[in-house]
């Protein structure tokens, strides 16, 4: 008998209060960067990057996109 086992590869992320955010890389849809002049409009000031998620939620990280992107490549070669 063969038995298959899928592993869910997730990164952690970490919200603007600090609390961990776990992530599967393949339901992130985009990215999008917080640019200056935008505290308090979109973002609180600690928030980097806003990561969209096929369900159509989204979770704002303190970590930059290019981490997430960085992190998100290394779990693909989990």
């Amino acid at each position: 008998m063969e038995t298959l086992f899928a592993a869910a590869v997730l990164i952690i992320l970490h919200g603007p209060d600090g609390h961990e955010i776990r992530i599967a890389p393949e339901q992130v849809t985009s990215l999008r960067a917080a640019k200056a002049g935008e505290e308090g409009k979109y973002f609180v000031d600690t928030v980097h990057c806003m990561v969209n998620l096929t369900d159509g939620k989204f979770v704002t990280v303190v970590e930059p996109c290019e981490i997430v992107q960085k992190l998100m490549r290394e779990g693909e070669q989990k």
